[in-house]
């Protein structure tokens, strides 16, 4: 039960993650929408939609976010979120405001209201922007119009702006 929990963690980690793959790293370019193109596991399979399906939008510092994905026993889970991102040129700070997470075990979806504003320093090279996610695990990466978020040891998602 530990390590399923511990399992579950990390996929909210990594999804909640995937809310700083689509936002791009200053404020007047966070506006838009991602969509989750493909995600990797660490075995090397790769998962498409429909079998994983994620889209995220910023709006006036606004995001929302829905993942959908099959769990290791093949049971559906899904994660929705909302957040406010603030972007500097040296950091970014998190705030979420809802979170809505069905870890696929059959038990109800778990709720969260509200929460703590982190900050996390950020990293340009060019047009390329990473960071640590301020409140989860994965690391994301951003250049021009596509994304990574890696949760190291579960998934690489790739995420691409929808134009």
């Amino acid at each position: 039960m530990k390590s399923v929990m511990s399992l579950s963690r990390r996929f909210v980690s990594a999804l909640i993650m995937s809310i700083a793959l689509s936002m791009p790293a200053l404020a007047d370019d966070t506006e838009g929408t991602w969509r989750l193109v493909m995600r990797k596991l660490p075995d090397g399979t790769v998962q498409i939609p429909p079998t994983v399906y994620g889209m995220g939008t910023t709006k006036n510092g606004i995001y929302q976010l829905i993942v959908f994905w099959p769990t290791p026993e093949g049971k559906p889970a899904s994660l929705s979120s909302l957040s406010e991102w603030q972007w500097s040129e040296r950091e970014v700070a998190v705030t979420p405001l809802l979170v809505i997470f069905d870890d696929g075990s059959g038990k109800p979806p778990v709720y969260t209201v509200g929460g703590e504003t982190k900050r996390a320093p950020v990293t340009r090279q060019g047009a390329r922007v990473s960071y640590q996610h301020p409140i989860d695990p994965p690391f994301v990466v951003r250049e021009g119009d596509k994304a990574t978020a890696t949760l190291e040891g579960v998934f690489t998602d790739y995420w691409e702006r929808v134009r």
